[in-house]
């Protein structure tokens, strides 16, 4: 065990004007193109009555929704759940009813497009239904080198809707998306050197996260946004910080003579997970993040059974971590249980950079510059972007 006991002041910049981003409206598709899951078990829902003058299409655009989530048996027989609506002029409220007449959900949703309501009751029913959250209104941030530089762009879980975040001349990486998917923090080379700026993707407005001297780099949001963990070099020897991007102050977490990258907070948000090379290839650490800049933050490694590890992120509910490894000389990507369990390699022969999905179902993984959406417990995966240039180091929103 190693103790960090460094503790800064960081300023951050004034906001900078930029161009107001206009995001792109999410479109309706199904996973229904490939050989579809299987239901069995899955808890049984029926599409009951959607009334109004577009409650017919209201009723298809949920309906398909909830068949490409796979999380429902969706029947016309008895089931344990059933979805009505209304809708008018593509504004809908949409309910769930349990068999014995308990109401679940009852909700208005009132965005400018009938599939972007049909899409958020989607995911309002898989919550309630399930406890876990849909994702037909997450996205996925990720990089490519389509228009000749690395540059970060935002999709859907489908891969539609392809919309290019960053325009800089000397490209962008390493995206990491808030849990509303509202901001999106990533590495900057635009000044010459790594730098991570912060992008309001609602306003459009862009700035530095710190005035510090040195590069700045692998941000991660913190699961309540209010903080980054990222790598600075203003000291030296690069090293993990957790600034808080309401005080302006960061704590460094790790105490390290190798090159730290690439950290991910636990859910609970009292733990970052990162990769640190020293020499021998790299390995996973973590750090206990302190609850104030006078405590001290612990540091410890994390043995994965592999020499090298790295890209490591935690699963929703904190039970697990996925990582890049090294199998059999090429790169795969592994899932183990957190904090003692087993490691299960879950693509091999040059997959990398697993991000886990919003509900713990999935991981997304580039596999030789194709992006791919794995579910777990089938093993089905497909590839949701090809052709689309390089792709790399992809983030699911949490």
């Amino acid at each position: 065990m190693r103790i960090a006991k460094l503790i800064v002041l960081l300023v951050l910049l004034p906001t900078a004007a930029a161009t107001a981003l206009t995001l792109p409206s999410w479109l309706v598709s199904g996973w229904g193109k490939k050989q579809p899951l299987a239901t069995d078990g899955f808890k049984r829902v029926q599409m009951g009555e959607f009334t109004g003058g577009t409650g017919g299409s209201s009723q298809r655009a949920v309906q398909a929704e909830l068949e490409s989530a796979h999380e429902f048996e969706i029947t016309s027989g008895q089931a344990e759940f059933i979805i009505s609506g209304a809708s008018v002029g593509g504004r809908l409220t949409g309910r769930v009813m349990d068999s014995s007449g308990k109401k679940l959900l009852e909700r208005t949703y009132a965005a400018p497009g009938l599939d972007e309501n049909a899409r958020a009751f989607a995911d309002d029913i898989i919550l309630a239904i399930t406890g876990k959250p849909g994702l037909a209104t997450s996205r996925i941030a990720f990089v490519s080198d389509k228009s000749g530089v690395r540059q970060v762009y935002l999709c859907d879980p489908e891969g539609r809707e392809v919309f290019q975040v960053t325009h800089h001349r000397h490209g962008a990486v390493s995206p990491t998306l808030n849990s509303d998917a509202s901001a999106v923090a990533y590495t900057s080379y635009r000044s010459g050197f790594p730098v991570v700026q912060w992008l309001d993707l609602g306003q459009g407005w862009e700035r530095t996260v710190t005035d510090t001297s040195g590069s700045s780099f692998g941000a991660a949001f913190s699961p309540d946004g209010q903080r980054l963990a990222m790598v600075m070099s203003f000291l030296g020897n690069p090293e993990i910080f957790v600034t808080d991007l309401n005080t302006n102050t960061a704590a460094c977490i790790s105490d390290t003579t190798g090159v730290p990258g690439a950290p991910s907070w636990h859910p609970e948000g009292r733990q970052v997970i990162f990769s640190d090379d020293q020499g021998q290839g790299p390995a996973l650490y973590v750090a206990e993040v302190p609850e104030t800049n006078q405590s001290q933050a612990r540091l410890v490694r994390w043995r994965t059974g592999y020499r090298f590890s790295t890209d490591p992120e935690f699963s929703p509910d904190g039970q697990s971590v996925a990582f890049t490894a090294r199998s059999g000389g090429h790169l795969a990507v592994v899932v183990k249980g957190w904090p003692n369990g087993h490691a299960k390699i879950i693509q091999s022969g040059g997959a990398a950079h697993p991000s886990w999905s919003p509900n713990g179902r999935y991981l997304c993984y580039t596999h030789h510059g194709v992006l791919y959406v794995h579910h777990l417990s089938s093993g089905h995966r497909r590839a949701i972007l090809e052709k689309q240039g390089r792709i790399s180091e992809p983030r699911w929103m949490k």
